[in-house]
């Protein structure tokens, strides 16, 4: 892979590249993804701990501008680092911190609600109602079952929303590369965790000549296609969710702050006596995390240097991160970060609770917006000819309505759309009101 490619600035569905007087096309990207309705509804969508009713807990959308601040930052220290190979490509560092930082605003834009949990119960949902009577003789694609919030980012960025089925955002071909966490489809080999097959990849069958056309655009090639962004807004990621989601355990008193120094202590190195002079234990943690980002920025920008060649390649195993190839004595305090929000927050009874009663959210609304949509393409998507209720459902999904000429699998994909692109908030309360509560 080459710099020169991987810098595509041409955008999707563009023949050419525009050139903006006053902007990076990399900036114009980051714009068009922060004025995006998915954007914006991330400010209601779970981070680690659903609804929280403390406005210092992070929500999708603060932890998302986290991901960006030190994803920009640590593009921009691995491009200082390899600036002269930049330049050779006509590019600087500020462009590798801000295609970074554009992409990290964008990584989490097709988490559904409730996060995680939403997820599973998506594909869950789906993979049971592909069974049922109703979908049957329909042929639908069979990528219909899986769910990922990657390759729903991926559909919103390049067809669901913006210009809808006119090239979405239409971000550069460079961001939409960078996006490409898991550059394979639901069925790939690659996709399977823990013996359960489409749990990680990054693009339906609906996307599928937008993400040949995105590998072809920025050269993405060899066994492990990834752009070297993804590996830099993966860390930023993975550095900001460890370090945040034990700082929110602490305010919402899951974990007292003793024990948050004595994780964070090792990582951070941060001076004793100036530690001991904070006034207050927000003071402290903030002190604690500023170091510990720091330090992460610096070993990811090593262990980057250390494996450009096989990154570049793309010959870097599937499963490999960053973060577990910086040094280990900033890997061992960060496992151990990692581990006790593992068992501590990722099970706690709040969140559990939340989870459980998400389930039955999700299945209420999948349920009626599924049917909709099967009344839709059973009308031969005249909906003048659908029924009373089902043509109410259709109504309340606008944005994500479908049309007369798409396919049935296209018809069926737009009530996972809407529901997927709900904020917790919504989909709780609708999943209420369509019961009659």
């Amino acid at each position: 892979m080459r710099w020169s490619r991987l810098f595509e600035t041409r955008r999707f569905t563009e023949p050419s590249a525009r050139v903006a007087a006053n902007r990076n096309a990399f900036q114009i990207d980051q714009d068009r993804i922060v004025f995006s309705r998915p954007f914006r509804r991330l400010q209601q969508k779970t981070q680690v701990h659903p609804l929280p009713f403390n406005a210092h807990v992070r929500n999708r959308l603060l932890h998302t501008l986290e991901v960006a601040s030190v994803g920009r930052s640590l593009g921009f220290t691995v491009g200082t680092d390899c600036a002269a190979e930049l330049a050779g490509s006509g590019h600087t560092p500020d462009d590798l911190g801000y295609l970074v930082q554009a992409v990290c605003l964008a990584h989490d834009i097709g988490n559904p609600p409730f996060g995680h949990a939403g997820e599973e119960v998506i594909a869950g949902f789906m993979a049971q109602w592909l069974q049922g009577p109703g979908a049957a003789g329909l042929e639908l694609d069979a990528d219909l079952r899986f769910f990922d919030g990657n390759a729903q980012g991926f559909r919103i960025l390049t067809r669901a929303d913006g210009y809808r089925e006119r090239g979405g955002l239409k971000l550069t071909l460079a961001s939409l590369g960078a996006f490409l966490k898991y550059p394979w489809d639901a069925t790939d080999p690659r996709a399977e965790r823990r013996g359960r097959p489409g749990v990680k990849f990054n693009h339906f069958a609906t996307e599928r000549a937008a993400f040949g056309e995105v590998l072809a655009g920025c050269g993405l090639d060899g066994p492990h296609p990834r752009h070297p962004a993804v590996w830099l807004m993966e860390a930023a990621d993975d550095i900001t969710y460890g370090l945040a989601d034990l700082e929110d355990a602490v305010e919402l008193d899951m974990v007292p702050y003793r024990d948050y120094e004595a994780l964070v202590a090792p990582l951070a190195q941060a001076d004793r006596a100036r530690l001991a002079g904070e006034d207050t234990e927000v003071q402290k943690v903030a002190l604690l995390r500023s170091k510990a980002i720091g330090r992460m920025i610096g070993a990811v920008a090593v262990a980057f240097a250390r494996h450009r060649e096989p990154i570049l390649e793309g010959r870097m195993a599937p499963g490999q991160s960053l973060i577990g190839l910086c040094a280990p004595d900033l890997l061992e305090p960060f496992d151990a970060i990692r581990r006790t929000n593992r068992d501590t927050l990722y099970f706690h009874p709040r969140k559990a609770e939340f989870e459980i009663g998400a389930r039955d959210v999700l299945e209420k609304t999948l349920s009626v917006f599924l049917e909709a949509c099967l009344a839709f393409v059973q009308a031969g998507g005249d909906v003048e000819r659908v029924s009373g209720p089902a043509r109410q459902a259709l109504s309340l999904m606008r944005d994500y309505h479908p049309k007369r000429d798409y396919s049935p699998s296209e018809t069926i994909r737009c009530a996972v759309d809407f529901v997927a692109g709900m904020t917790d908030n919504y989909a709780a309360y609708l999943a209420a009101r369509l019961r009659g509560l």
